[in-house]
């Protein structure tokens, strides 16, 4: 097939010069068509990567604490200065009681190991009345040494465990 060929227009009739310019345009629907397709395959590689990460997630149970529903969204990890990981827990809390009450981050409490941390006093915490029915959701953070892989979240209202959550800490 050739490519490139000199085409002299003046000298074709009106048929062969339709005929020419629909090969010309046939051609260049297939070599678009071609591209498309290609494209479509080379994103089809990082979808589905994507995917696979998305199916890794961690799901973790819901516990009735103090007429809470308390439920672990989400763990992400910020790396921090001196050998510190930061663990920021979204937690979900529902109100399952028929009154308003109050809750902060200041109940929970992380433990890995032998070493029970408290919130990062750097970080913004949140503390709040929560009205009956009412749903939050809501940031926890703990400056974590960058050695702690897992360990347990647990909610301590008046230094009492009421709910614990095993949690991995993954960078």
């Amino acid at each position: 097939m050739v490519l490139c060929t000199k085409i002299n227009f003046k000298e074709m009739d009106v048929q062969t010069l339709k005929k020419t310019l629909k090969k010309i345009a046939t051609g260049c629907v297939i070599g678009v068509a071609t591209v498309g397709l290609l494209v479509g395959c080379s994103n089809s590689a990082d979808t589905s990567s994507k995917t696979e990460k998305a199916e890794a997630k961690v799901t973790y149970e819901k516990q009735d604490a103090n007429n809470f529903l308390i439920n672990i969204e989400n763990v992400d990890v910020a790396k921090s200065q001196n050998k510190k990981n930061k663990a920021i827990i979204t937690v979900s809390i529902k109100n399952n009681s028929p009154i308003t009450q109050d809750i902060g981050a200041l109940d929970f409490q992380f433990k890995a190991g032998n070493k029970t941390y408290d919130i990062d006093p750097d970080a913004n915490a949140f503390g709040e009345p929560v009205k009956a029915g009412q749903t939050i959701k809501r940031d926890i953070t703990f400056a974590l040494a960058d050695t702690v892989k897992k360990g347990t979240l647990m909610y301590t209202p008046a230094k009492k465990s009421l709910a614990n959550w095993d949690v991995k800490i993954e960078e």
